[in-house]
């Protein structure tokens, strides 16, 4: 009975890691299009910059945005009150199955200007 349990947590334990270490696809294929307004911009996460939306409970955010060339004033001045374009890329997790209330940035635009992308 100990071995099964053993190789049960084992099998968890290598489950947990295997999902945390998958990639996000942050294709143009793979990624949904939503415009809004931008109500704030904040830091979040590990330098994340973090968009909020008015009229929209998701929070959006570019990976480690304030480590390549963002500035927290800056982005505040160039974006807020400002309608944007952006692309979030689709992925789930069984971590959250239902979804997630913060999305992964891929592309963002304003007035068909792109500011940032990770597209090639």
């Amino acid at each position: 009975m100990k071995k099964i349990v053993y190789v049960f947590i084992i099998f968890i334990v290598v489950a947990f890691f295997i999902i945390l270490s998958t990639a996000i696809d942050t294709s143009k294929e793979n990624s949904i299009k939503v415009y809004g307004t931008v109500k704030s911009i904040t830091e979040g996460g590990v330098k994340d910059v973090v968009f909020e939306l008015e009229n929209n409970k998701t929070l959006y955010y570019i990976n480690r945005g304030f480590e390549n060339r963002f500035e927290i004033f800056k982005a505040k001045k160039d974006f807020e009150g400002k309608k944007i374009t952006l692309f979030y890329a689709k992925s789930w997790t069984p971590l959250a199955p239902f979804g997630t209330c913060s999305k992964h940035i891929t592309h963002v635009s304003i007035n068909d200007s792109v500011v940032y992308s990770e597209w090639e």
